[in-house]
């Protein structure tokens, strides 16, 4: 089962980035020696620009160009068929409306586009944007916490970095993560999409689609149909995280069923478990394995685990948690009890947090209690924030240092807005 995963990724994703991008860097490398041939004649085929100068401004709308820079902050656009096109500056800007561009960048924060077929998209750069609206595109990208995006058909993307945001409308794509936390998303038809990275997060909304997940902490979503793999992992006697067991299934198809005997459903992130698929959502930021679900009077009450929690040897040791749900408000807790009366304190909407903000913006400083009340962010939430950042033992912290870890966890928007409003 893991050679035909390994077998898979290999075709769609590292394959794709190793090699493709090697080739667009020593493609920028040649564009840059010829430089000294500029020709700032933008409205002839066959056109060689290249500028080596930061904050550049290159066009062409001839076929064939080829244009490089080797500058920062470059803005560099084609509209001609065929186009070469390199950067090896950071923040460059390159867009291309002709068909069988072929479209290079090696710097960081680069934002790359293509509405021409044909287009061959690379970048080795971090934080890059890359996208591409013409059928059968081949996109690339090593570097990390890029987002890839296609709307057309047969494309070919792949991604090595971390933290990826991939996303393909057009069917037949095949997309292919190595990287860790890639998040995966497919609308289009007959989808093949695969990733080896740990804690990937595969949407695929296509019909007759395939969908392999094999790295730790990773799940997939699914349209009736869609064929899903997963791979279970645990921790061996050195501490280190290991493949155990892999396991695939037809969402819809009723020879298929969770670790409650049920099928699976459509729509439905899943995880592999104690060689069983388990529903997996996330609510407050946290992700966990849903037990079983209830009503109560108007409240949901969710017995669940901490996704966090289940990669343990000894399973006696997974302690169960409760969440209650009410509406859009939701809140974690050890037990019953802690999670309902949480949920009421979110639900109180007359605590004045003005006094609270000003005493944060006086002292520099925040309480956990602080942060709850003028966020609603539950105990479980507060506490599970801390010790993923190792600041448990605290009971306040610097606004300074808060500031570099609190991003998008629960809360964190509204309670930047207001300590930042003046």
């Amino acid at each position: 089962m893991f050679e035909f995963f390994e077998g898979m990724i290999e075709k769609l994703g590292v394959k794709l980035v190793g090699d493709f991008t090697s080739k667009l860097i020593d493609f920028i490398q040649n564009v840059m020696k010829n430089k000294d041939e500029e020709n700032s004649d933008n409205g002839t085929d066959s056109a060689q620009i290249g500028s080596s100068g930061d904050s550049a401004r290159i066009g062409s709308s001839g076929d064939s160009a080829q244009i490089g820079s080797s500058g920062d902050y470059a803005r560099i656009g084609s509209s001609g068929y065929s186009a070469q096109i390199g950067s090896s500056g950071d923040y460059a800007q390159i867009g291309s409306s002709g068909d069988s561009a072929r479209i290079g960048s090696s710097g960081d924060s680069a934002q790359i586009g293509s509405s021409g077929d044909y287009a061959r998209i690379g970048s080795s750069g971090y934080s890059a944007q890359i996208g591409s609206s013409g059928d059968y595109a081949q996109i690339g990208s090593s570097g990390d916490s890029a987002r890839i995006g296609s709307s057309g058909d047969s494309a070919q993307i792949g991604s090595s970095g971390d933290y990826a945001r991939i996303g393909s409308s057009g069917d037949s794509a095949r997309i292919g993560s190595s990287g860790d936390s890639a998040q995966i998303g497919s609308s289009g038809d007959y989808a093949q999409i695969g990733s080896s990275g740990d804690s990937a997060q595969i949407d695929i909304s296509g019909k007759n689609s395939i969908g392999f997940a094999c790295g730790y902490k990773s799940f997939i979503k699914a349209k009736k149909g869609t064929w899903i793999s997963l791979a279970e992992w645990k921790r061996d006697e050195d501490g280190n995280y290991i493949p155990v067991f892999a396991k695939s299934a037809q969402v819809g198809n009723k020879e298929y069923k969770d670790f409650s005997g049920k099928m699976l459903k459509e729509n439905t992130y899943y995880i592999l478990w104690q060689r069983e698929f388990y529903p997996v959502i996330k609510l407050d930021g946290i992700w966990t394995i849903k037990l079983s679900e209830k009503k109560r009077d108007n409240i949901t009450i969710i017995k669940a685990i901490d996704i966090d929690n289940i990669y343990v040897n000894d399973v006696d040791k997974i302690e169960e948690i409760y969440i209650a749900q009410e509406n859009e408000l939701s809140a974690h807790g050890y037990t019953l009890r802690e999670a309902v009366d949480d949920l009421t304190l979110k639900k109180l909407d007359n605590i004045n947090t003005d006094e609270i903000v000003a005493e944060i913006k006086k002292t520099g400083k925040v309480t956990r209690s602080q942060y709850r009340a003028i966020t609603g962010a539950c105990s479980f939430g507060t506490n599970k924030f801390c010790e993923q950042h190792n600041i448990q033992d605290l009971e306040e912290i610097s606004l300074d240092e808060l500031r570099k870890i609190l991003v998008d966890d629960y809360g964190a928007k509204r309670f930047w807005k207001l300590i930042d409003e003046d």
